[in-house]
């Protein structure tokens, strides 16, 4: 093995940075593309789907968004495997929670929650960072729609429309550029086909995009649901 990688995770380089993290980030950014976008009365998610093949030689494409209350939805760029603890863990808390105080969890605790566990593994010996970064889109009473994006080294932060992935830093700037605080879902869907399209043609773009929605109705009401082939193909017919 070359001495020039650094294979302990509880050690800083002399430059004083955590080696096996940034490998992990650098890792994320040859992943899916993920994009999330808050508009007016909801959030929109999109991840690129790749195809790969099962044993069988049958074609497949692995779940990138996850349900993990129903006021909150996850998706994830980078080693699909590492973000099924993750999420489970997750989804346990938020159900604790509910137990407990009868409301639903906030969506802040959630990441916090997620976040935390990440930290942990750039710290103890024998273990490595997730290789997994997220989008966490949610809604609760305090704070409304929210959309937060995390990292291996366990930081996170707030958006209005981020983007995480393969081609993040270019994705991200037409984001900066596209995004509007009066957007509403349509739009929002505009700006994300905008930014996909260049990936496929109209005939196939399902083939390769998942878009979710998470929409809050007149009753402050979550709906969460996937968009069908037809729906997805109609954005760019």
């Amino acid at each position: 093995m070359s001495k020039k990688i650094d294979t302990k995770t509880i050690s800083f380089c002399p430059e004083g940075r955590l080696r096996q993290v940034e490998f992990a980030m650098e890792s994320i950014g040859e992943s899916n593309i993920t994009i999330g976008i808050v508009a007016k009365g909801g959030i929109v998610i999109a991840t690129e789907k790749k195809e790969t093949k099962n044993p069988f030689g049958e074609n497949f494409n692995s779940e990138k968004t996850f349900i993990i209350d129903n006021h909150i939805i996850c998706a994830a760029s980078g080693a699909i495997p590492d973000s099924q603890i993750l999420i489970e863990h997750a989804r346990i808390q938020a159900q604790q929670y509910k137990k407990i105080y009868q409301d639903y969890i906030p969506v802040k605790k959630i990441v916090e929650i997620i976040c935390d566990i990440k930290q942990q593994f750039t710290h103890k010996g024998g273990q490595r960072p997730f290789g997994v970064s997220f989008l966490v889109a949610g809604w609760d009473s305090s704070n409304g729609l929210q959309l937060f994006r995390t990292d291996s080294s366990g930081t996170f932060s707030g958006w209005k429309a981020a983007a995480i992935g393969s081609n993040s830093i270019i994705n991200q700037s037409i984001l900066t550029d596209e995004y509007k605080n009066d957007l509403d879902l349509n739009q929002a869907l505009s700006v994300l086909v905008k930014i996909l399209y260049k990936k496929t043609n109209s005939l196939e773009f399902w083939k390769i995009i998942d878009i979710v929605l998470l929409v809050l109705d007149d009753k402050q009401q979550i709906l969460i649901r996937k968009m069908n082939r037809e729906e997805v193909n109609s954005l760019v017919s």
